[in-house]
Parts: structure tokens; C-alpha cells; sequence
């Protein structure tokens, strides 16, 4: 769902019928360069930006990241006062806040399904923020499908599945994660173990939260 929120929050700033031309104005263009040659952005993501048949592009085909990318850079955001990675101030609902809790969200999310172990307050914290940006950036919609998806049980073998992608989405942020922080600069420039409930795969549920293309999961007994 965070992938989908993003998305449809960078089509109501950049319509699709016009994303072909907004990609070939030339601040946005000579920006998205400078962005490749530092690579920020990937060859695959470049090329889905300016495929060779431009008529093509679509935000359909951008991931996370590359969204992120491009409402940090080429939608006239406004950066939030605590920077795009930190948490906003829990008073700013604003959109430009809404999208850093998103990643906010994301990155503290991986953290503790890294580490296997999340405390039943924290669990219930993390659903009720998440709940509420997601509603706040995409609308009641996204509030119904959280419902659905905090209850949702699923096999082990899918669930390894799952894992495995979350660990690889982890790997590719930590990857861009110091590059975009060099952005931000460039661009200022011009407990207890008994509270914890630990992940058992083979014996327990998941809880599962969209928060992209893939599940990022908190797992729990």
C-alpha cells in the first residue's frame, strides 16, 4: 500500500497525460541527470523514465524508491522541517510530512522485522500512524484495506517468500539510503526481554502490513 499511496500522490501532482512532458522539461530533465550520474538512479529506473518510446512512460511501472526520488526532486514538495527521513512533527500532517512518514515508516519497520521482534505497544503505534498517513495521503480506502491486512494469516512457504523479498528491499535501501542524504545536502547547498514477543517462524502467525510492493512484515506471536 505505501507504493500505491506514493503513487497515486505523485499522479495527483504530475497527471499521467502529462508525465511525458513534465520529464522533458528541462529543470526536471537536467535534475533527474544529475541524479543518474550520481547514481541515485538506476539504469532500469533511468530507462523507465525515458524509455525509447517516450509515449510509454508510466508511473505504473516506478518503484518505491524511484517515487520517493521523484516527489524529494521534481514535484515542487517543500521539504518538511525535519528532513524527508526523519519522523515529521507529529502536528504536521501535511502532504510533503505524510510522505517522509511513509519511508519513515518503511525504514522502522525493516529495522524491527530485521531484528525478529516488535513489543505490543509498538505494534499497535506503528498500525495506528501508518493507518492514519495512509488515509490522510489516499483516503478512507486505504484505512479498510489496513483493517484487512493487520489480521491476515498466511502459509510458511509464502511467508519465506515474503521474507526474503523484505530482506532484499532492506539490502537495496540501506544502498540508497547515504546517497539520498548527500541529495538532501546538495540541495540545502544551491527493554525488557519479557515485554517483546519473538518470532517463531514455524510455530506462529504474521501480521503483515503493505507498506509496498512487497510485505514488509512484523512478526509476533
Amino acid at each position: 500500500m505505501g507504493a500505491g499511496v506514493l503513487r497515486e500522490t505523485f499522479d495527483r501532482i504530475t497527471p499521467p497525460q502529462n508525465l511525458q512532458k513534465h520529464l522533458k522539461d528541462y529543470q526536471n530533465h537536467k535534475t533527474l541527470r544529475s541524479l543518474r550520474k550520481q547514481k541515485i538512479l538506476t539504469s532500469k529506473q533511468w530507462d523507465q523514465l525515458y524509455p525509447d518510446r517516450a509515449s510509454s512512460v508510466s508511473s505504473k511501472h516506478f518503484d518505491n524508491t524511484l517515487l520517493m526520488v521523484l516527489l524529494r526532486t521534481v514535484c515542487e514538495l517543500t521539504r518538511p522541517t525535519a528532513g524527508w527521513d526523519a519522523p515529521p512533527h507529529a502536528a504536521d500532517s501535511s502532504p510533503e510530512a505524510d510522505v517522509a512518514r511513509v519511508r519513515y515508516f518503511m525504514n522502522t519497520v525493516l529495522d524491527h522485522a530485521n531484528e525478529a521482534r516488535v513489543s505490543d505497544e509498538v505494534f499497535v503505534n506503528y498500525c495506528e500512524n501508518i493507518r492514519g498517513t495512509l488515509v490522510r495521503l489516499g483516503g478512507a480506502g486505504y484505512g479498510d484495506a489496513m483493517d484487512k491486512m493487520v489480521n491476515q494469516k498466511m502459509d510458511p512457504i509464502t511467508e519465506e517468500h515474503y521474507k526474503e523479498l523484505l530482506m532484499q528491499w532492506k539490502k537495496n535501501e540501506d544502498c540508497i539510503k547515504d546517497k539520498m542524504n548527500e541529495l538532501d545536502s546538495a540541495t540545502e547547498s544551491s527493554g525488557d526481554e519479557g515485554e517483546f514477543r519473538v518470532v517463531t517462524i514455524v510455530r506462529h502467525e504474521i501480521i503483515v502490513i503493505m507498506v509496498d510492493l512487497t510485505l514488509v512484515s512484523i512478526w509476533f506471536c
